[in-house]
């Protein structure tokens, strides 16, 4: 499904390895409040400057810098990145805007 590019945004996908059990919850609910769900451990979605800045501060504050991992990849244009699904589709994109 492709998202409608909205205006100063820029396309995110985010994956990332949590080392820590019981920081696991917070950080998967951090990036739900920003970004939407793809599958475990990646997120996707379009952010503001703004927003990226804070999404990173707050994960930045949950994380063990030295053992986690969050990459994030980026486009200006969605429409640069293919996505091909092998098996199931693990959750549905919706955009609220």
């Amino acid at each position: 499904m492709n998202l409608i590019e909205p205006i100063n945004k820029v396309f995110y996908i985010a994956v990332y390895d949590i080392t820590n059990p019981k920081k696991l919850p917070k950080v998967l609910k951090t990036f739900r409040k920003y970004m939407n769900w793809v599958q475990n451990s990646a997120f996707e979605g379009y952010l503001t400057a703004k927003q990226y800045q804070s999404l990173k501060e707050k994960l930045s504050a949950i994380i063990n810098k030295e053992k986690d991992s969050i990459i994030f990849y980026y486009a200006e244009e969605q429409k640069h990145i293919g996505k091909k699904i092998i098996g199931t589709e693990k959750n549905e994109i919706t955009q609220f805007f």
